[in-house]
């Protein structure tokens, strides 16, 4: 553990993870403000204080897990200062007691410092127990994203400032301080026009007397794509954590989740900051749906149907109101219930059939506040003039009290590198580092479903997706099985589910029987015989092909989350599946539905273990691997296959046919095979 004193202004740029203990004073991280946990104990005179244990109170501490990975613009912690009003706006971070340990390794590390000469003193703890750092050995073209190789060494002729200096940068597991400028390294910057909107949306909450509204904001961020949305709105739902004890957050962007892995819409009430990349936060939703592909151009009126479900979800059982403007007439007894906002991130997509799906998403919403992304120099990305008058007259034909319009300047890639500093991760490969996180997360510690309550996320990389046991899900009670986008025959389903990536949904939940309780059974649907089936095949009851029937009804059903089909035992009518789910959840899973998501190419090796030509994959050989082919380098063999390789050989192994080139090796090689899966021929 290391103390850091900050004064107001100064900041803490770092890459990796941290587990950060605020103890005095005010500073800020990705939008959320920390409070320390002690007040400072001053006395009438400078000169009569006194630094020391006794002007901290050490026996409740508030813990901050922030992941800073450089796929991202590094995390920023800044010192602040807080007038009183501000001070008395926030609300009270969780705290747990602190242990006995930890408390006299604070004590006597703040017995050394001058906390008179600090406005800001930060514990900073290495958090790398959580195992996250991991992800590195999974996938070649993510090394390095939260480690740094160490190249400072103490000689023995530095002065005393550069050693203390060498000392602070090495000082923690997986902390790793920027001290000085990087190449390829840019912290988070954020503009003034997002300060300004942040700003503007808090003061909404209070009225002229400072008394806090009775309805909460409805926000929707929109605009095109690559302009800073998500970034902005996990800013804005951590700035509105400090206002609100929980804030309800869906996700429209199927492409790049900020909760959950692609391919899902989700509906999110969260109680702790977003501190760090989506692939760093994964969370069990309140209510979501598997759309099945990373745009929804391919079935855009049941992306819309699991949009307007999702936002009558949060009206009728997380703001207990039918519409924002109805929120006058509801009180609750409990008071967080009664004060519940919400955030809605937008797709991207905001030409032709896209512009339409956002209008109708405000159109359903009837939001509060509309953050409008605008870019001065790519108009493309814009959105169109006529939007805003639009958006007035669908309030003004409803009824409805118009909007706040907010203009956000747009920070696009090209204009500025402060929120995108590395162009060489695509789309396509966020996608595939949220898949692995998610699947990688350990099902015991739950997926994000305890966090809320203090918890944290723990990964597990110490064992390969491939070699690990699976969970048997009994079919024969499965309620419907659905493959979107792919008309499969009856007597082929079982191929099409094998070794793939899918949605295990449920029956949706009433709200009012807590946990545990009844669930809605409705199912409008008749599965389809398997007719074109011989005699002897084994079809799973209860499918439902594409054409014949349309997918999981949204307003029955529910996705409790993902899972890969390792493998399908057709005799005991079994599927071998992998997911972070716990028991309690999959149990229940009562159906399941393939859509266009693939799993990335890493998550079918083993990172433990040589992956050559001669091991295969988890001591399986590569001829008798399914769905993937082994290709290898090109360069200097032998025939000889008890010969060493020569110097600068690039062949894994000798004696062996030379292919073209080594699975994942190559950066682009891997983005091109992220989302496929290459038959043996």
């Amino acid at each position: 553990m290391v103390l850091i004193g900050m004064r107001r202004g100064e900041t803490l740029v770092f890459q990796g993870c941290a587990d950060v203990i605020p103890l005095l004073g005010h500073s800020t991280a990705l939008g959320y403000i920390m409070s320390g946990s002690a007040e400072k104990k001053r006395s009438g005179s400078k000169k009569n204080v006194r630094s020391g244990p006794k002007e901290l109170d050490l026996s409740s501490i508030s813990t901050f897990p922030i992941i800073s990975p450089r796929t991202h613009a590094l995390a920023v912690i800044e010192s602040i200062a807080l007038a009183g009003s501000q001070r008395n706006m926030l609300v009270p971070q969780q705290t747990t007691p602190t242990p006995p340990e930890l408390k006299a390794q604070l004590e006597t590390l703040t017995s050394q410092l001058a906390s008179e000469d600090f406005d800001t003193v930060l514990a900073i703890r290495s958090a790398s127990e959580c195992g996250i750092l991991g992800i590195e050995k999974v996938v070649p073209l993510f090394k390095g994203i939260l480690s740094m190789k160490q190249n400072a060494r103490i000689r023995g002729n530095e002065d005393e400032e550069k050693l203390a200096q060498i000392r602070f940068e090495t000082s923690l597991p997986g902390f790793h301080p920027i001290l000085e400028p990087t190449d390829s390294i840019a912290a988070l910057r954020i503009p003034n026009t997002w300060q300004d909107a942040m700003q503007a949306l808090i003061d909404s909450t209070v009225d002229e007397n400072s008394m806090r509204v009775k309805r909460p904001p409805v926000s929707v961020v929109c605009g095109g794509k690559k302009m800073g949305k998500s970034t902005f709105s996990r800013l804005i739902l951590n700035r509105m954590l400090n206002r609100y004890r929980k804030v309800a957050f869906i996700e429209c962007d199927i492409g790049q989740s900020e909760f959950t892995p692609v391919g899902m819409v989700a509906l999110h009430v969260i109680e702790t900051p977003a501190l760090g990349a989506p692939f760093t936060h994964p969370r069990q939703p309140y209510r979501a749906f598997f759309v099945g592909n990373s745009t929804p151009r391919d079935d855009p009126d049941y992306y819309m149907a699991c949009l307007k479900e999702l936002v009558k979800t949060y009206y009728g059982e997380v703001s207990h109101t039918r519409s924002w403007d109805e929120s006058d007439d509801y009180h609750s007894d409990d008071e967080e219930d009664d004060h519940i906002p919400l955030i809605i991130n937008t797709q991207g997509w905001i030409k032709g059939m896209g512009y339409d799906l956002l209008i109708q998403l405000l159109a359903y919403t009837a939001p509060s506040h509309i953050f409008g992304f605008h870019s001065p120099s790519n108009g493309d990305s814009n959105l169109p003039p006529s939007f805003f008058t639009t958006i007035r007259e669908q309030a003004l034909n409803a009824g409805r009290e118009q909007p706040t319009f907010l203009y956000v300047a747009a920070v696009v890639l090209g204009d500025d590198s402060s929120l995108s500093p590395f162009t060489k991760y695509h789309p396509a490969d966020h996608r595939a580092l949220a898949l692995l996180s998610y699947f990688y997360l350990d099902h015991e510690a739950g997926l994000g479903g305890d966090v809320e309550n203090g918890n944290r996320l723990i990964w597990d990389f110490t064992q390969a997706l491939v070699v690990r046991r699976p969970w048997c899900w009994d079919w024969k009670n499965a309620k419907g099985v659905w493959v979107l986008f792919d008309q499969v025959p009856p007597s082929q389903i079982l191929y099409a589910l094998n070794a793939s990536l899918v949605a295990l949904t449920g029956d949706k939940e009433n709200p009012h029987d807590g946990d545990g309780g009844e669930t809605e059974t409705s199912q409008p649907q008749t599965p389809v015989a398997a007719d074109g089936a011989t005699a002897g095949q084994i079809v799973p009851p209860n499918y439902f092909p594409l054409g014949q029937y349309p997918p999981p009804p949204p307003e029955h059903t529910t996705c409790h989350g993902l899972a890969i089909i390792r493998s399908i035992q057709p005799s005991t009518r079994t599927l071998h599946i992998l997911t972070p789910l716990a028991s309690s959840k999959l149990q229940k899973c009562n159906g399941i539905v393939k859509g266009a998501i693939h799993m990335p190419i890493h998550a079918s090796l083993d990172h433990n273990e040589d992956n050559s030509a001669v091991r295969g994959i988890a001591g399986v050989p590569w001829k008798d691997v399914p769905y993937l082919n082994y290709e290898a380098p090109s360069g200097t063999y032998s025939n000889n296959p008890s010969q060493p390789p020569s110097p600068g050989s690039q062949s894994p192994r000798l004696g062996y046919a030379p292919p073209v080139k080594i699975i994942g090796s190559d950066a682009k090689v891997t983005r091109k095979n992220l989302g496929r899966k290459r038959l043996q021929q």
